[in-house]
This record gives C-alpha cells, structure tokens and sequence, in this order.
C-alpha cells in the first residue's frame, strides 16, 4: 500500500496547482505551458492531479441528479472550469491537514480583568485579541489566559455584562508571552485613555489589509444620525452636520468627478464618486446589502429628479448610528472572502446579546431622533435583543417644508450551545423624503419613499478546535415609490404615443404643461455562503485556512417607471429623439451570481522578526440565466495577496496587490430600449383644426451583449507604529485602477424618415390637409444609441495619515491627526459630439459632423482633520474639538479643444470615418474644424475649515448628556447668499443628545 505524501509534498503540490491555474488564466497560455511554467513534467500530470483531488468530493457531490458538479461545471468555460477544480481541491487539502496537524502555539497573552473603582476581580469577562477568534473569559479571580497569540502590536477587546467594553492596544513581544492587566468601569467616559475615534492601525477579522476599526464608544461619542456620520472617522472624509439631508452615500479613495462629455445629461455614466460609492460594499451583521437591483432612475433622458440611490452606493440613512455596536473598514485590499466590489468593504455590526436598555434622544434646530436599545437572556444559552429608531429632518427650514425621515427596527436572537450558534435577526426600516408643493412653487412637489425588510440566519458550527463552519443565507425586500413633479415648458412640437413601431397622426402639445413621474421598484435578494474555516500548522507556519462557497440573485419586481405619454418629463425633443415610455420593471431577467474563494491567513516568526502573510483566490460567475446552473456571462478571477512584516516590536510593515470585480446594475445587464420619433410631415397652422403632423415611431435596443463586470487592481504599502501609551501611527499610499467601468457608450447608426407632400387645396379649408402618398422622399437620419458599455477607467492614488498622539498626561488631552491626499482621474474612451449634433440629426444638407475622443476629468483633494480629546475620567467629562481644513480642492477636464482636436467624423449613414491628424489641415475638412465644447476649465475651490465642539457629561444613573456645534465659527453668512462665492461645509448647526437607562427593563 503506498505511503500518504508528506506535508510539505502536499503543500507544493498545492502550490504548483494554484500556480498553473494563473498561467492559464492570465497569460492564456496553454495546459501544456502552464505545466511547464508550474513545474510539472508533463501537461498529463497536472491534469492527474487535478482529477485526484476532484476525486476526493464526496460520492455524493460526484454523481447523480441534481448534484452532479461535472453536469453543472461541463456548462463553464474551460479556464472557469480549471479554476472551479484548483478552489475545490485546494478546500479539501486544507481541511485534510487541519485534521492532522495541531495549531502551533505562538505567544502566550496572561493577566487579569478588575473593576475600575474597587480593584476587585471580575469573573467571565471576556477578552479577545481584534482580527482573529483567538477568546476567553476569566475565572473567578479575574485572570485569563490566551495562548497562540500573534505576535506584534494588537487590540485586545474586554466585555463583561454591567460594564462599559474597553479596547487597549498591546504590543506581543517577538519572544516570550506578555501579561497585562484591564480595568473595566461603569461608564466608559470614567475609563481613562477613552478611545473616541477610530483605531488608525486596528484589524479588521481575520484581514491583514488596511482597516479602520470604529468601537462602540467612538461610535456613541460621534453625535451622528446615520452609519454615514460614523464613517467621518475614516481619512479622507468630508464632515458633514448629522441628520437626514438627503441622500448618504460613502465612497472610499475617490473624489467627486462629473460623468464625461455626451448629449445627454448622464450619457457618458456616473461621476468618480458615484462609481466607487457604488463599488463600496456594505456588510450588515454579515450579508452584504444589495443594490444591484435598484432601478429607481429615469436614465440619460429624464429631466425630473429624485431623491434616491440610483446609480451610486447605498442609501446610508437606512442605518442608524444608535444601534451600532462596530463599525470596520477595510479601507485597502480584502481577502478573497469578499466579492462584488471595488472600492472595499464597510462591516457594520448592530447591538446583540445582552445590551442595558437605555433611551436616547437628539434634537438640533432641523433633526429630532430618538432611540430604544436594550437586550437580555431570555432562557439558557439564549439572548434577545431589540431596537427602535425614529428620526426627522427639516430639509429646508424657513423656505420650505421639505423633510427627511427614518424608521427603523431590529429583533435579534442568538441561541448558543455546545457546539452550534444561531444568529437570527429581523430589521425593517423605512425612510421618507418628501417635498410638498408650496404657493411660491405651484405644481412642484416630490417624495422619494424606500422601505424593507431583511431576514437572516447565521449558523456557527465548532467543528473542534479552531475549525468552524458558518452557514449564512438571507432574504432582502426592499419596496421603493418615488415620484416627481415639475411645470415643464415646450413649443408646439408633435409626438407620438406609440408603444409599437409604426406611423400615425401626431399630437401637439404645447407651452406649459405639469409632468409627473412614478418610478416604483421592489427590489429583491437571496442570499447564501457556506464557509469553512480551518487552523493547521505545516511549513514552519500557522495557517489559518478559509474556503467558501457564496450564491446571489437579485432581481426587480415593481411597477416600473410610469407617466402619462402626453405629459412626458422631458421637453428637449428635437423632432429625431424620441420622448421616452413607460417601463416596467418585473420584466427584467434576474442579476444572478456565484462564487468560489479560497483564503489563508499564515504567520512565522523568523528570529526576531514576524511574517504575516495573506493569500487567497476568488472566482466570480456572472450568470447568463435566472438560475445559478445557467451558462456563464462573465468571469472575473480575483488573486490577492498581503504579506506584513514586524521587524521590531512596535513596528509592522506591510504591502499588499489584488483584483476584485463587481457586477453591474440590473438597469445596465438589461437596459429601456429607445424610441425615436420622426417627424414626417408637420403643418402647425394658427387654428388648431387644421393642424397636422405624421410621426415615425421606432425603436431600438440598449442592451449590450458584451457587457463584463468591471475589475479594480489594487496596490498598496502601509507602515504602522505603536508609539505605546496608547499612541499610533499609520501610513498608507495606495494606487487603484477601475478597468471596465460602466459608463454609456454613445453608438452611431442611421434611420430612415420619409418626407411627404402636402395638397395645396385642401389648406386653408378649415380642416386638416390631405397628405399625399406615398412618400416624395426618403432620406437617412443620423442617432445615438445610449448603451451601457464597460467605457469608463478610474484612477486614483493618494496618501493616508491616522495618527493618536499619545496622552498629555498634566493637560488630560490627546491630540488625533487624519490626513489624505487624494487624486483621481476618470477616463472616457467613447466618441463625443458637440452641441451642434441635433441640427446635423435635422438637416439633410449638412453631410456631416465631427466628433472627438479621448475626455478625462481629474481632480485632486487634500483634506486635514485634527481631534483634540479633553478627558476627566473622575467626573465623566470628554469634551473633543475637531478641525478640518481644506487644503486643496481641484478639479478639471482635459481634452482638445483646439480646432484640430477633431478624430473624424459621422456620415448621415451613421458610419464614423477617422480622419488622422497630419491631414485634419487639408481643405475638405474645413467644415470640422470647429472647437470641442462642453469642458470644464480647471476650477479650484478656496481653501476652507471648520470647527466643531462636543462636550460629554455622565449623568446619574449611567446616563449620559451631551451638547454639540457643527461648523460653530461659520465664517461665510447666510447659506445660499448670491454673493457669496460656493462653500464647502453646511452651516453652523447646534444640538443636544441625552442617553438615560431605562430602570426596572432587564
């Protein structure tokens, strides 16, 4: 009988694996030459090993029915399914040398937890070490004990019911174990070195990128109405008063570009911003939220507004700042645990377990917010916890009455055992934004309504050891009703209401007119993910493995956008672009998606020196069907990896590269086709009975086949110092690249419009005149066809400074320094035309027009942010001053506008014929010549800052007041004013907020 292979055998099998599938997929190479790269002899060898460990599935995931993965896997491309092979194989090897190999022991963290005021012993507090599932409680004289701790600066966390959570940093020497000791208190404003902002060099779990850590205290010190206030803790983010002023939204590394040229109002796609706010994942209690399904836009030819998230992030007012308990950000590359994303992942946890009940209230001169929090032990190994939010903003105080309000309720259940959690929760939420009409704005009123409800299940199962398996599935449904009014003003032009092509009499309709758009969507997502984590110990190394398995499907079932065809929202219809229609949205096919990823988390100690290294894959599967064993649309392979370095103890250096994806909307897989409406005959005559237009009615597709997710390749280095006295420094510079951003392509092509004559005799009779047929002639109308297209590349790099300077022990301050430099440039490479197109559409003497390429916007912004934190632990007093200046704000695009910046131009046939620039001089092109517009000079906002003031008081009883200035020195008058120049920040905004316990609720 042969001897099983050796660790280190298997682990460079494993390797070679993982190594010959990213020659196939990267470099297209061959088996062949991906053996040879890989250092197999034989192309047949890989292929062996390859069916070995596809082997070793259970029989039961090998054959028949409904299981068969060949059946499903036979359905993939090649490349994907190689891939899907290498992902499986290398779980299995994981989980097999789990099995066998013990967990090396690193470090050994010892100490006891004592109550702040009396110095007693505090039993079964738990401690646990930030960033990864290393816990324990302590007995019964306090002491605790923790061993295979990582080596390096850490973030130890301390619970214990009746207490307030304490965070402290530590550093683990590089040799021996480290034992410190913790004292909790009450209150957490009695604790010293209270911790109110964001950790700079904190962990997310199990992550080695560059995070930010936000804990229950800083979020509870934050005087914000919404999860966005809480992220102003993060570098780079602009502060904004708290409250519900329109849409919140959060986009990591990137800055507030406009879309790019085109026609329409969006027809070259999102902002910078826009884009990476959609590219930032947000994981609420562990189940990403879903936006890809929400359709409530009016696309490139809507004129009405709405007050929704459409085309960007999520909507963050759905979440409420009171109910959060923490808060990372993974600011820098994930692991390959996360998908569907380009610009990082927001975790969000809420308040679970055993909470004190406690009420809070907020009030400014524009937002009232209240809150009801509280959780206890329901039976044995059971916990309930519950919350409720309600909170209104006045928009426009003094002009109009425009508000903003939220409603939002938790039910959370955890159910422990042995070996086996439940994580049960409910949230429902709802969130209204209504503009009435007003006697100053006849006819103009709005409301944007968005609520759902979110049901999910997590199960934790110990499988022995470290080893667990989580199973989290979800189900979403969000219910969106928007509506917008507007007096529009148009000539007399005809149009057709046709839903169909065909030719038919057109009405007229002119002057001024009341339009009113319905956009009304339900969004939908089922969620599921099937991990398995593993501890092992091979190489010289701890491994912490983890591997999954993740399934999504969204889709729409709403109404759609609805309007009266007679009253459309657009008025800017030049007798060739049509008026759009109604759409409903239960028509569109489903967003369905899957995804293999494998992860591991490794570390050595290397003399005195640390190495923490994070490898992973991750293979997304944009599906081409409505269920998740149809064809493969797209598939996007994400490798990253992260390696971290502590050369001396407080010190880790660490550098990190990876690709991520992220699909695109619903409204993008599946666009509105496009009407055109042209005008075959038009007499307007001044009595309106005998008047008469004949209309065209055609339609074209959207929808683009070829459409990809778009990729992001991430890049970064970082450095952090552990200053001690709880001090810190970090450092990041980082470079990413949006490739494949999805933007709308205009596409060129032609119509044809007959022209009729008209019977002089019957003019003038009192009725319509007689149209003589057939047609006198027919000619050809150059278009544009809005597609969505993968057009658009964002770049930005930049620099990010989190600094907690350690305390001023005479002066009881701490100084907190965040700093980011940021530079973006979006990149356009559709065609663009000047605003002179629509006469060229018109006239069929004008053979031709120019158009141009090549348009980037670019802009840059370099933003300081210094927090200085007065503490009195022995009376319960923080009062925390912050300042951020504006240093640099610049934007601009860049693009020829000379008079032979001009790539070629368009034929009435809607062929584009490219005219190269040695020859742009020649005489027949003269009528080219003409200068691009639409561009943006670079514009440069004025330095700006502001000041803010909180002061925190304990009350009886564990309560809590505090009072707070926004903006207090406002420097520019009145908001708004006509004679003043634009400003960056709000004006000054003042406001209270008071916790209190809720006595006798346990």
């Amino acid at each position: 009988m042969q001897a099983p292979p050796s660790i280190a055998s298997t682990l460079f099998r494993l390797c070679r694996l993982l190594a010959a599938a990213f020659w196939l997929i990267f470099e297209g190479h061959t088996v062949e030459q991906a053996a040879h790269h890989a250092g197999f002899e034989r192309a047949a060898t890989m292929r062996f090993y390859l069916k070995s460990y596809f082997d070793r599935l259970p029989s039961g995931l090998r054959h028949g029915g409904a299981g068969n993965w060949r059946a499903m896997l036979s359905r993939l491309p090649n490349v994907v399914r190689r891939l899907s092979l290498v992902i499986v194989a290398a779980t299995i090897e994981a989980a097999r040398l789990a099995a066998q190999s013990p967990l090396h022991v690193q470090a050994t963290l010892a100490g006891r937890v004592v109550d702040a005021t009396s110095q007693t012993p505090l039993v079964a507090a738990m401690v646990a070490i930030e960033g990864t599932t290393l816990a324990t409680t302590t007995a019964a004289d306090g002491r605790f004990r923790i061993d295979g701790a990582p080596r390096g600066p850490q973030t130890i966390r301390v619970v214990r019911i009746g207490y307030a959570p304490l965070r402290q940093s530590v550093t683990v020497p590089l040799t021996g174990g480290l034992t410190v000791d913790f004292a909790l208190a009450k209150s957490a404003l009695n604790l010293p070195n209270l911790v109110v902002t964001a950790d700079p060099i904190g962990r997310a779990r199990g992550e080695l990128g560059t995070a930010s850590v936000i804990g229950n205290e800083a979020i509870r010190n934050q005087t914000a109405a919404s999860l966005a206030g809480v992220l102003e803790l993060i570098p780079g983010t602009v502060l904004q008063p708290p409250g519900l002023d329109g849409v919140q939204q959060f986009a990591l590394r990137a800055i507030p570009l406009s879309p790019g040229g085109g026609i329409g109002p969006n027809a070259a796609g999102p902002s910078a911003q826009s884009l990476a706010s959609f590219g930032t994942q947000i994981v609420l209690d562990g189940v990403p939220i879903s936006n890809n399904a929400n359709l409530q836009s009016l696309g490139a030819r809507g004129e009405l507004s709405f007050a929704t998230a459409a085309g960007g992030g999520i909507d963050l007012r759905r979440i409420p700042a009171a109910t959060l308990e923490r808060v990372e950000v993974i600011r820098g590359i994930p692991s390959a645990r996360f998908g569907d994303l380009t610009q990082g992942v927001v975790l969000v946890d809420t308040r679970a377990g055993v909470v004190a009940p406690e009420a809070r209230l907020r009030f400014d001169a524009r937002t009232v917010e209240g809150t009801v929090v509280g959780g206890a032990n329901l039976f044995p190994g059971q916990t309930g916890t519950a919350s409720l939010n309600l909170a209104r903003t006045r928009l426009a105080p003094g002009s109009r009455d425009n508000v903003g309000s939220r409603f939002s309720a938790q039910l959370a259940h955890r159910w422990s055992a042995k070996r086996l959690t439940l994580d049960s929760r409910v949230d429902a939420f709802q969130v209204l934004e209504d503009e009435p009409e007003s006697p100053l704005f006849p006819n103009v009123k709005s409301q944007s309504r968005d609520n759902g409800i979110r049901i999910s299940e997590r199960a934790h199962y110990r499988l022995g050891g470290q080893s667990r398996l989580e199973w989290t599935a979800a189900f979403e449904g969000d219910r969106q009703r928007s509506f917008s009014q507007l007096p529009l003003l148009r000539g007399a032009m005809p149009f057709s209401n046709r839903l169909t092509e065909g030719t038919q009499d057109g009405k007229f309709i002119g002057g001024i007119y009341v339009a009113r758009v319905d956009v009304d969507g339900d969004p939908r997502q089922v969620y599921s993910r099937l991990e398995l984590t593993t501890p092992a110990r091979f190489a010289g190394f701890d491994h912490l493995t983890r591997s999954g398995f993740e399934l999504r499907r969204e889709w729409n079932g709403g109404p759609g956008f609805l309007f009266d065809i007679e009253f459309p929202p657009q008025v800017t219809f030049n007798g060739v672009q049509g008026y759009d229609r109604p759409q409903r949205f239960d028509q569109v096919p489903p967003l369905v998606t899957s995804a293999l990823y494998f992860d591991d988390r490794m570390s050595r100690t290397v003399g005195n020196t640390l190495v923490n290294l994070q490898a992973g894959v991750r293979l997304d599967l944009l599906h081409d069907g409505s269920t998740w064993a149809s064809a493969v649309r797209d598939a996007a392979l994400g490798p990253r990896l992260q390696l971290e370095i502590a050369p001396r103890e407080r010190v880790r250096v660490r550098a990190g590269v990876g690709r991520v994806a992220k699909v695109p909307f619903l409204s993008d897989l599946s666009p509105g086709v496009q009407y055109y409406d042209l005008v075959n005959f038009n007499y307007y005559a001044n009595i309106p009975a005998e008047r008469r237009a004949i209309v065209t009615t055609r339609i074209l597709d959207r929808n683009n086949g070829n459409l990809q997710m778009m990729r992001s390749d991430k890049a970064e280095i970082g450095v952090e110092f552990d200053l001690g006295r709880g001090g810190q420094i970090s450092l990041a510079a980082y470079r990413d690249r949006i490739r494949n951003g999805i933007g709308v392509r205009e596409r060129p092509t032609f119509l044809l419009r007959d022209h009729f004559a008209v019977d002089s005799a019957t003019i003038g009779t009192g009725r319509p005149p007689e149209v003589l047929r057939p047609p006198f002639l027919t000619d050809t109308v150059p278009t544009l066809i809005d597609q969505p297209a993968n057009n658009l590349d964002l770049r930005s790099h930049g620099l990010e400074l989190a600094t907690i300077f350690p305390e001023i022990a005479p002066l009881k301050t701490r100084i907190d320094v965040q700093g980011a430099w940021t530079w973006s440039r979006l990149f356009d490479s559709g065609i663009q035309f000047t605003n002179d197109f629509s006469d060229f559409q018109l006239s069929e003497r004008i053979p031709r027009a120019p158009y141009w390429e090549t348009l980037t916007r670019q802009g840059e912004r370099l933003l300081v942010t210094t927090r200085l934190i007065h503490q009195q632990p022995k009376v319960g007093l923080v009062i925390t001053g912050t300042i951020q200046i504006t240093l640099r704000e610049s934007r601009q695009d860049i693009g020829g506008t000379d008079s032979l910046s001009f790539a070629g131009y368009i034929t009435r046939a809607g062929v584009l014929v490219p005219v190269p620039l040695a020859d742009r001089t020649l005489p027949q092109y003269r009528d080219l010549r003409l200068s691009r517009n639409g561009l943006v000079d670079p514009q440069t906002t004025p330095a700006d800052w502001l000041f803010s003031l909180q002061v925190t008081k304990t009350l009886p009883l564990d309560g809590r007041l505090s009072f707070y200035a926004f903006n207090a020195f406002d420097r520019q008058g009145t908001y708004g004013s006509a004679t003043t120049a634009p400003r960056f920040y709000p004006p000054v905004r003042f406001g209270l907020e008071v916790t209190m316990p809720l006595l006798g609720i346990r």
